[in-house]
């Protein structure tokens, strides 16, 4: 494995990590019962998702028109046939409504 892909796959962790705190901060919001409990699982919340939001931000957005690379990552088959069924789908639906049938 490369220098990349350790640094890929850690910062991949990282957003997992935040995405699952994320997760498990608004499912506690949605149990709890108590005003006085929510306003505290509400902020967390928020600085929970600021954290996610800064995790996300792709570094050297700056420089994707400048000779960046543009290399998509590749799908499976499966993924590719995944996507064009999901595309089928919303065309369907589209010309004839979600009601018709």
């Amino acid at each position: 494995m490369t220098h990349g892909d350790v640094q890929r796959r850690k910062a991949d962790l990282r957003l997992a990590a935040a995405v699952a705190e994320i997760e498990g901060l608004h499912t506690a919001l949605l149990k709890t019962t108590t005003p006085g409990r929510r306003r505290p699982l509400r902020a967390e919340l928020f600085r929970a998702a600021e954290r996610l939001a800064v995790l996300a931000a792709v570094p050297g957005r700056e420089r994707q028109g400048r000779g960046a690379s543009r290399v998509r990552p590749r799908r499976s088959r499966r993924d590719r046939r995944k996507a064009l069924a999901e595309r089928g789908a919303a065309w369907l639906i589209a010309r004839h409504g979600r009601d018709a049938g």
